[in-house]
C-alpha cells in the first residue's frame, strides 16, 4: 500500500541500566561458548522486576508522544505489540499503556498485537490504514515492550536462532505531519508455515506446563522431521514471501534497493544475518544498524524501531534519505516498509 499523508512524528526507545555481557554468560555457564562465538550477540540488557513490558513500552510511549508535537488527545488508536510474558496473566496491557500514557479517561482505541516479532511493523501499518481512513483521525500511538525472564524463557538457549534482550519502543504516527513519511507498506502472510513454532507435541492445558523453560528452538524441528523434503520447502516458502515483501513495497514506493540509505532488519544471530539479508540481497553491512544492535540482541519486535531511532538520536540520517525497514514473525507474517526523512527533528 502506497500511502500519500502518513508520517512519523516521534520515537521513542527503552532500554534497561542492566547489562549481561555473552562473555559473562559463558562463564556462568549459561551460554555455550561454541555458539556465542558463531552467534555475535555481544550482549543483552536485562530488565529489574519492575520493568515488566509494558513498564518500558509506556516509558518509550511517553518519550515518543513528547517528541511528536502531538498532545494526549490527538491519540485515537494505541497498539500495543508483544511476545514475552506481560508481567500479569488474564490482562490486557495494551490499556496500561494507554492509561501510562494518555491518561485515564482518554477514549481512543486501545488493541494488543500478538505477531511475534512482526508485531510493531504489523502495527505501523494498521496504525497507518487508521488514521487514513477515519475522518477526524490525527495519530496513532505503536508500542512494544518484553522481557525475557527465567523461568519462563531463557534468552541464552530457548531459541537456537536468536539472543533475547530486554526493552520498549514506540512511535506515534500522523496524519498531519512529521520528521519521516512513510512511503509504502506492504504485508504478508503464510499460514502453511504456522506449525513451524507450534511444534507437533501436545496442546498445554495451561501456560508454562512443568516449570521448564520454553523451547522455542525444538519446535521446528518436531515439524520438519514429518517428511525428507519439509526442511527445503519451508526455507523457499520463507524466502519467497519475504522476497515478494520486498519487491511490492520497493515497487510502491518508487525506490530501488541500492537508492535506500539504510536497510534496519532484526538483531538475529549473526549466521542468519548474514545469509538472509547481507549476502542474498547483496548489503553492505554497514548500511544497516545490525552492529549496533548485536550490543542489545533480539528485543522482540522492537528491534527495527530501536535501530531507527538510534539512527536518528545519532544524527545519521539527512532529509531525503529513504529507508527500508524489514520484519517477519510466527505464524508467519512479513512487513516491508519504507521510510523517507523529511527533516532532522529538534531532539535528534
Amino acid at each position: 500500500m502506497r500511502w500519500e499523508n502518513v508520517y512519523i512524528a516521534g520515537l521513542g526507545a527503552y532500554l534497561p541500566e542492566e547489562e549481561l555481557t555473552a562473555a559473562e554468560a559463558v562463564a556462568q555457564g549459561r551460554y555455550d561458548p561454541d555458539a556465542a562465538a558463531a552467534n555475535g550477540v555481544r550482549a543483552v540488557r536485562v530488565a529489574g522486576p519492575e520493568e515488566t513490558g509494558p513498564v518500558m513500552a509506556a516509558e518509550a510511549g511517553r518519550q515518543a508522544l513528547a517528541r511528536s508535537g502531538h498532545a494526549p488527545g490527538d491519540i485515537d488508536l494505541v497498539l500495543h505489540a508483544c511476545t514475552s510474558h506481560q508481567g500479569r496473566d488474564l490482562w490486557t496491557p495494551a490499556h496500561y499503556v494507554q492509561r501510562e500514557v494518555l491518561g485515564g479517561a482518554h477514549p481512543s482505541a486501545a488493541v494488543e498485537l500478538r505477531q511475534g516479532c512482526n508485531g510493531v511493523l504489523s502495527g505501523l501499518e494498521l496504525a497507518a490504514s487508521w488514521t487514513t481512513s477515519r475522518p477526524g483521525a490525527g495519530a496513532a500511538l505503536v508500542t512494544c515492550g518484553d522481557a525475557w525472564h527465567l523461568p519462563y524463557v531463557d534468552r541464552w538457549t530457548s531459541d537456537d536462532q536468536t539472543v533475547f534482550g530486554d526493552g520498549g519502543c514506540a512511535a506515534v504516527l500522523s496524519a498531519r505531519g512529521g520528521f519521516a513519511r512513510v512511503l509504502a507498506t506492504v504485508s504478508r502472510s503464510d499460514a502453511g508455515l504456522e506449525p513451524l513454532y507450534r511444534g507437533m507435541g501436545p496442546w498445554d492445558p495451561a501456560p508454562f506446563p512443568g516449570g521448564a523453560p520454553v523451547m522455542l528452538g525444538d519446535r521446528p524441528g518436531e515439524w520438519l522431521r514429518r517428511e525428507k523434503v519439509a526442511y527445503d520447502d519451508v526455507l523457499a516458502a520463507v524466502a519467497g514471501n519475504f522476497d515478494e515483501a520486498l519487491k511490492q513495497v520497493l515497487s510502491e514506493a518508487g525506490t530501488d534497493l541500492e537508492d535506500a540509505r539504510w536497510f534496519v532488519h532484526a538483531t538475529m544471530i549473526r549466521p542468519i544475518a548474514e545469509w538472509g539479508f547481507a549476502r542474498r540481497l547483496g548489503l553492505d553491512p554497514t548500511r544497516t544498524t545490525y552492529e549496533w544492535g548485536l550490543d542489545y540482541g533480539h528485543v522482540g519486535s522492537s528491534d527495527q524501531f530501536l535501530g531507527l531511532n538510534h539512527l536518528v538520536e545519532t544524527g545519521q540520517v539527512s532529509p531525503g534519505d529513504r529507508i527500508v525497514v524489514v520484519g517477519a514473525g510466527t505464524g508467519f507474517m512479513w512487513t516491508a516498509a519504507v521510510l523517507e526523512i523529511l527533516s532532522t527533528p529538534v531532539w535528534a
